[in-house]
């Protein structure tokens, strides 16, 4: 079995419904559109035509609307059919991402910063995926920067006698700390 292999395609349903409906839309305008232009067009002309053995003259709309609609109807429930299915698919490639970054931006929220994830290979968002594995890094590397200085500090504390060489440890500790501390902005 395929590792990552999606189970749920609905990951987040008023997206991807929205997204749906709108090519689905999209789909039968075009169909109205073609329907239409036809009717016009074949209102100029006329046509002779056999109906119960009678030779009968009517305009081609006459004709040709009643197959030209069923047609239509025909070919749009198909396409729609397979836009549906497209999209669902092309939606999921975003929806998924943006479903799988948030809950990685509620880890974060949480302070953990000690999973890694990723996104599937053929997911959009990769380029923001990788921005936020960069940034996750990087908070590690300071933090734990900062708890190896305050491990220091309170060790160096912890045993009381102060000399000359455990103040200046104390003092760039402390000077690291405070440069640690001051790449974030709060």
């Amino acid at each position: 079995m395929a590792k990552n292999k999606r189970s749920i395609y609905f990951i987040d349903k008023k997206f991807q419904t929205q997204f749906i409906v709108k090519f689905c839309l999209l789909v039968i305008l075009g169909s109205l559109i073609t329907v239409s232009l036809l009717y016009v067009m074949a209102m100029r002309t006329t046509t002779v035509g056999f109906e119960n053995t009678k030779a009968v003259v009517k305009t081609t709309a006459d004709f040709i609307i009643p197959i030209l609609i069923q047609t239509i109807i025909i070919v749009t429930v198909l396409v729609g059919i397979f836009t549906i299915m497209l999209t669902l698919f092309i939606s999921h490639k975003i929806a998924g991402p943006l479903y799988r970054l948030r809950k990685e931006f509620e880890t974060i929220e949480q302070g953990d910063l000690s999973s890694d994830f990723r996104l599937r290979g053929e997911d959009q968002l990769q380029n923001i995926a990788d921005s936020l594995r960069r940034m996750k890094a990087k908070l590690r590397f300071y933090i734990t920067e900062l708890k190896s200085s305050l491990n220091e500090v309170e060790n160096v504390l912890s045993k009381g006698d102060f000399n000359q060489d455990k103040q200046q440890v104390l003092e760039d500790k402390v000077k690291k700390l405070k440069s640690n501390l001051n790449r974030f902005n709060v």
